[in-house]
């Protein structure tokens, strides 16, 4: 059994076509099925259904993709060890973050490289949903995101920062003037708002539940940049963390009057039982750098 076998192997469950698995491996499509027929033919088991173009794992094939994902990680994480053992300053590293942390993350990035500049670095933007799913596959090594105990209560963490929710708004926005905002005059705007599955929408729809409030949400986006943008004609408000909103100069930050309950901890998550290669943790030591100010 081969390590190259096991990637095949991995690539063709995800895909479920030897074809389309081929091009991403970048091997010809009688290559691939050879080497997964021998895989086959050395666990004496059939590992997938073929359904015309189509495969799909058998039960033996789904059994034994967590243990051939475990072997390539291991594989891995031995090659970085020896690497971090010659003091090789490459590699590459895999960043997840949700929409809110994307200011945080670039001063990061642009601190790190200075001090890191042949180590490639691969971003992943997404809801916590998907760096959650990106950490239990390992194809990133870190994330950065508002905590939510059921979606990260068995990851590891450091605590970067606490942050609250603000009514953000353009400063042409008739109510930009305020210093605070009730949660009964939320009622009189008119919002963008992150669609569902974003952690910021999360909150907003936990407090608006907690308090019997109907929020008017004439427009939900999936995209927090482009939620911040549409402001710029002073019609629409949104709701956010302060963090997501750095740099934003004709953005107004409005505090909820209910700060006991728009607080949320901003952390960096790793996964349990991998091991952490240098470059990772020197991203992270740059990331509590920035956030202790």
């Amino acid at each position: 059994m081969e390590l190259r076998q096991l990637k095949y192997f991995k690539e063709a469950c995800e895909l479920q076509n030897f074809s389309e698995a081929a091009r991403v491996l970048h091997i010809s499509q009688s290559t691939l099925s050879q080497q997964i027929k021998q895989l086959e033919d050395e666990l004496d088991v059939l590992l997938f259904d073929r359904i015309g173009k189509r495969i799909v794992p058998t039960e033996a094939g789904k059994a034994f993709l967590p243990f051939a994902c475990k072997s390539i990680q291991d594989a891995e994480d031995g090659r970085q060890i020896i690497r971090d053992l010659k003091g090789v300053e490459t590699g590459t590293l895999h960043i997840g973050a949700t929409h809110s942390l994307v200011p945080l993350l670039i001063a990061a990035m642009n601190r790190f490289a200075e001090s890191h500049p042949k180590v490639k670095i691969m971003v992943t933007i997404g809801t916590s949903a998907q760096m959650m799913e990106g950490l239990k596959s390992n194809t990133l090594d870190f994330v950065l995101s508002f905590d939510a105990e059921e979606e990260w209560g068995d990851m590891d963490r450091i605590a970067l920062f606490t942050s609250h929710l603000f009514v953000v708004m353009h400063r042409t926005h008739p109510f930009s003037g305020l210093s605070s905002i009730t949660l009964k005059k939320l009622q009189q705007l008119t919002f963008i708002l992150p669609e569902r599955g974003f952690a910021t929408r999360k909150r907003v729809d936990a407090i608006c539940r907690r308090h019997g409030l109907e929020l008017q949400v004439g427009i939900e986006i999936n995209d927090v940049h482009t939620i911040l943008h549409m402001l710029a004609g002073g019609k629409w408000a949104t709701i956010m963390s302060e963090a997501a909103v750095h740099g934003e100069a004709d953005l107004v930050c409005i505090p909820i009057l209910c700060a006991d309950q728009t607080a949320s901890k901003a952390y960096l998550f790793w996964p349990q039982g991998i091991y952490r290669k240098n470059s990772a943790l020197a991203f992270a030591a740059c990331l509590q750098e920035i956030t202790a100010g």
